[in-house]
């Protein structure tokens, strides 16, 4: 493993730590948090971890060779594309009631996971490809 990739590696467990980590604050701590502001800053602090998540994403970017860096970009648009059109399709599902609703915050906070996840997936996949090539 190179350099860029250890760093990488090293930054996004961190970023993903922190973000479980206020992730589960967030969760357990706001029902008993009564006022309006500390439940405003409880819910925006998973943000600063995915701050750093795209910090680590965009050092790695720059830092990669053109093959790598087209891996990457090409694992990113399908990943994008895929997560658009999933809750696309979700959307007009529930608009014909197809589908039990579920609360609107479940579906925005399911955004990026599913965006995170669909990008691990296309990046085996991309990657495979240029390997048989």
């Amino acid at each position: 493993m190179r350099a860029i990739q250890k760093r990488y590696l090293r930054e996004m467990v961190a970023a993903t730590m922190a973000y479980v980590a206020l992730i589960m604050l967030f969760a357990f701590g706001i029902p008993h948090v009564k006022v309006a502001a500390l439940r405003i800053v409880l819910a925006l602090l998973p943000l600063l971890p995915v701050l750093a998540m795209i910090r680590a994403m965009v050092r790695l970017l720059r830092d990669e060779d053109e093959l790598e860096r087209r891996i990457d970009l090409e694992a990113f648009a399908i990943a994008s594309m895929l997560t658009g059109f999933g809750f696309f399709s979700v959307g007009l599902l529930l608009s014909v009631n197809a589908l039990t609703r579920p609360p609107a915050f479940l579906v925005a906070i399911l955004v990026l996971p599913s965006l995170f996840g669909s990008y691990g997936l296309a990046k085996w996949f991309v990657a495979r490809r240029y390997a048989r090539s």
